[in-house]
This record gives C-alpha cells, sequence and structure tokens, in this order.
C-alpha cells in the first residue's frame, strides 16, 4: 500500500466513487489513487501507455518496472492500476483472518484497499485478468504487510484469479533498463524537423543500412550513415531506438546494449510481420501466464 498524502473519510471514499475513481476500461480508466494522492517520495511517475491510450500512476519504481514489462507484451491488451478491492469482502477477509482490516491513522476509517495492477490478458483468444501486487522485498520482513497481502491474496483467490506478487528480485533488469531506454523514443512529436518527411527520410536510411550491414559494427554502421546522408551526430542512434520501440527494429532486450555490436543483431521487421499491436514475446507471457 502506498502511503497517503491525505487522510481518507467516508465523504472522501464517496466522493472518489463519485468520480468514477476505479471504474473505466482502457483509456476510460480512472485509478483509484493517482501521483496527487499521495506523498512525495521521489519514486513516484507518470507513463504514457502505449495499450490504454492515457497515462499511468504508478508509485514505486517496482510499479514503473512491472509496468513496462506488461505495457511491452503482445499478450496484454489492457493494464489498469491501483485498482481498488471491495470494502466488505476486504473486511470480512480481515475478520476471517482475525487481523484489523487496514485503516486511516487519521481518521480510523477502513481505507478501500488496492491492487497494483490488474492485467487483461488475452490467451487463445479469451480474456482473462491477472492481478498483480509489487512490493519491495524488504517489506515481507514486515508480519502487517504480510497480512495485508493475505487480504489481498484471498480477495482474488475468491475470484478465481491467479494473484501474484513480484518484488524487485522477481523482474529482469537488463531487460527494463532496456525498455526504459526505448521508452523515451517511442514517438518523435518532441523533436523539430527542417522540413516535412525529415524523420520518415533518416527511418528510411536507416532501416535501409540495417537491412544490408553486413558485418560491421551498429557504431560503423551509424557513422556510415552520417557520412553518406548527413545524419547529425546521435541522429541515427535516435532513430534506431525509435525503430526498436516500435517493434519495427528488434534485439536482444535481455542484453545490455552495445554499440560496438554487429549490426546484424538488429533485425528489421517487414511491416506485414508486425503483430496488430506493436508488441510482441507471447511466448514469454503464455510462460508466464
Amino acid at each position: 500500500m502506498a502511503k497517503r498524502r491525505y487522510s481518507f473519510d467516508e465523504d472522501k471514499i464517496a466522493r472518489f466513487l463519485k468520480q468514477g475513481r476505479g471504474q473505466g476500461r482502457g483509456a476510460d480508466y480512472l485509478p483509484w489513487l493517482t501521483i496527487h494522492d499521495l506523498s512525495s517520495t521521489g519514486l513516484s511517475s507518470r507513463l504514457q501507455g502505449r495499450k490504454s491510450h492515457r497515462v499511468h500512476h504508478v508509485l514505486s519504481k517496482i510499479e514503473r518496472a512491472v509496468l513496462m514489462l506488461f505495457d511491452w507484451n503482445d499478450y496484454v491488451i489492457d493494464i489498469r492500476e491501483q485498482y481498488p478491492l471491495d470494502r466488505a469482502k476486504t473486511r470480512a477477509i480481515a475478520a476471517n483472518m482475525g487481523v484489523t482490516s487496514p485503516r486511516d491513522r487519521d481518521t480510523g476509517v477502513d481505507i478501500v484497499m488496492t491492487t497494483d495492477f490488474l492485467v487483461t490478458a488475452l490467451i487463445d483468444g479469451e480474456e482473462q485478468d491477472f492481478p498483480v501486487a509489487c512490493k519491495p522485498q524488504s517489506e515481507l520482513d514486515n508480519p502487517r504487510s504480510i497480512e495485508k497481502l493475505e487480504i489481498e491474496r484471498r480477495f482474488w483467490q475468491a475470484l478465481g484469479r491467479p494473484w501474484r506478487l513480484v518484488t524487485e528480485k522477481d523482474y529482469p533488469q537488463v531487460r527494463v533498463g532496456n525498455l526504459e531506454w526505448l521508452y523515451e523514443m517511442q514517438s518523435l512529436e518532441h523533436l523539430e524537423a527542417p522540413h516535412p518527411n525529415y524523420w520518415s527520410d533518416r527511418r528510411d536510411q536507416v532501416l535501409h543500412g540495417l537491412a544490408s550491414a553486413g558485418a560491421v559494427s551498429l557504431h560503423r554502421l551509424l557513422e556510415q550513415l552520417q557520412d553518406r546522408w548527413g545524419h547529425q551526430p546521435g541522429e541515427g542512434l535516435m532513430m534506431l531506438r525509435h525503430l526498436a520501440s516500435t517493434k519495427r527494429v528488434a534485439f536482444d532486450l535481455n542484453r545490455p546494449f552495445d554499440i560496438m555490436e554487429p549490426a546484424s543483431g538488429f533485425q528489421v521487421v517487414p511491416a506485414s510481420a508486425m503483430p496488430a499491436t506493436p508488441f510482441a514475446d507471447n511466448a514469454e507471457w503464455r510462460a508466464a501466464a
């Protein structure tokens, strides 16, 4: 559970419900908690979702990493963060466990518990929901944290949903680092262009260069593009990041990026072979599911 910035009472909970918090799907979903509802710790952030077409509110570094992985996965079709759980059900579960239902420290009101992510994936043509909790490994030594997680687990178990707990030790750090690097270039709209076709020309030049690179290193290929087409320093690499972010170019995300690697390690994906949505890793999701 994230640290709240303001106290919660019944009036505030009613107001959140009226606002539609925790309701909707896709671009229309409103998380129960946003980064504006919490104390600033420097770990909260907002990310534009490519699947949901909205801004996601993540409250920790672990949540950010997990969101990156889900947003990249082709099986995932929707991601709802800070998803609220029915208070009547969590109260009943807590009572059955013989523990106190989570309460606001200032008001004493039972809070609305949340699951960090409710991920919807399309498996064999059927939509399935996968609730995911994100916690630092250190919190698993706290008995009260374990009680809250158990309430959450039992809530989803009663609904037949396979709840998962993720810590910083459970996700691939190198892969997440590469996805972070690509995320910054998923759109080029923020970049200036001398003429309307400037970036589309650069895209085609990089794609052509990769397709015919042979055994040269990526670094050497980018130098060649700079010499032949007059690329400004860094433009070729920036375009490569954009192409990889949109899955027009594929490389091994589980290895640290190295510009001295052979350019042949960066494969051009034909437009006809691209998925309906710009995400892949179906086998990875199936294995995880």
